[in-house]
């Protein structure tokens, strides 16, 4: 089963690979198209310019890819006064470390390097969350392939084009659900960390796998899944502040408000788009559909990404004007509901079974 779940990663990576492909065959080969400059985005425009000869520029105001390009080029933050500050949210950007780190090479690529890494890096991304998704598969009992939900997930595949970093920590995550079933917690707090250094909302995942363990009697592991990925968000927050200065960071978030407001605020600008319709209901209707599979059927994957309902519901409409926003906010509950809902096959006892060899082995 092993070498199955492996071969999922594999042809994970292979479908990533030619999705990328796709992409630049449409754009002369320029794999600058997935970096996202925007036409109106001057200032890291006139950035980009003075270390890339040529770069491709998207409508508007461009995405994510933008940003992780210049702190690709400043992962540990060493001059802010250079790379941060074209940044439009400095703090809130800096956060999320660990796809720039891995993508300027801990700081030792150059520009040019760099734009072929943030693609490649979520290539690789993109296998090792599926090889992870496909664990998951067979410890439900369904079948390996069943994995490849993560590398045609819209949300993950949105985020792949525009070098967004939501897949890095979507692969750790699940990585970390992997972990913790078969009992092996420093393995499980690595991944963790990683991926909430990638993305702060993964500290969702951490709250889950440590509610999911305390119940099933873990409690030991529960403090440690919670208390060192928040430590670790805690510490590189701090040397953030250090190196930026000291404001607040809770006026740099812009995507968190009231419950539901975001989505009744974006109830108008649906009426002029269908598609953006469809897929915000859809997506509304998915939240209640997973949250309820999540809690009866008592899975460690269920409980892990359970936290992301809450988060769905107080998104802003800056998230849920736009399906392709709400789709990558909310992706890996799409894998997960996906596993849940045709891979889980288990009957209770086995879910009990393996929730005491779990504490077992953690022992």
């Amino acid at each position: 089963m092993a070498i199955k779940t492996l071969g999922v990663g594999v042809v994970a990576t292979v479908i990533a690979a030619l999705l990328s492909v796709s992409v630049m065959s449409q754009t002369g080969w320029d794999v600058t198209v997935f970096a996202a400059f925007g036409v109106d985005s001057h200032e890291i425009n006139e950035y980009a310019g003075q270390s890339l000869d040529e770069f491709y520029l998207r409508p508007f105001q461009g995405h994510d890819g933008k940003f992780f390009f210049v702190q690709s080029n400043d992962p540990w933050v060493r001059h802010p006064e250079i790379n941060a500050s074209v940044l439009d949210r400095p703090l809130y950007r800096s956060q999320r470390m660990l796809y720039p780190v891995l993508a300027g090479g801990g700081g030792l690529f150059t520009p040019e390097m760099i734009v072929w890494a943030l693609l490649i890096v979520n290539i690789v991304g993109m296998g090792l969350g599926s090889w992870a998704a496909a664990a998951v598969a067979t410890t439900l009992g369904g079948s390996p392939w069943w994995g490849l939900s993560f590398v045609l997930n819209i949300g993950f595949i949105s985020e792949m084009n525009i070098d967004g970093a939501g897949i890095v920590a979507a692969a750790a995550a699940f990585a970390a659900v992997v972990a913790f079933s078969r009992g092996r917690t420093s393995w499980g707090l690595t991944v963790l960390v990683l991926g909430v250094l990638a993305r702060e909302a993964m500290l969702l995942v951490a709250a889950g796998i440590a509610l999911w363990m305390w119940i099933h009697n873990r409690r030991k592991d529960a403090l440690l899944s919670l208390a060192v990925p928040t430590m670790a968000v805690a510490v590189w927050g701090l040397y953030l502040r250090l190196q930026l200065g000291w404001e607040s960071g809770v006026s740099q978030v812009q995507e968190i408000g009231l419950p539901f407001v975001g989505f009744i605020e974006s109830i108008p600008k649906w009426l002029d788009d269908p598609l953006d319709l469809f897929v915000a209901t859809a997506v509304l209707t998915l939240l209640a559909v997973f949250a309820r599979r999540a809690i009866v059927s008592r899975e460690l994957v269920g409980f892990a990404f359970l936290g992301f309902v809450v988060l769905g519901i107080v998104f802003t409409a800056q998230v849920w004007r736009s399906y392709f926003d709400i789709t990558r906010a909310v992706a890996p509950i799409i894998t997960t509901f996906v596993l849940l809902a045709f891979a889980r096959h288990r009957s209770s006892s086995n879910e009990t079974v393996t929730a005491e060899e779990g504490a077992a082995g953690a022992a």
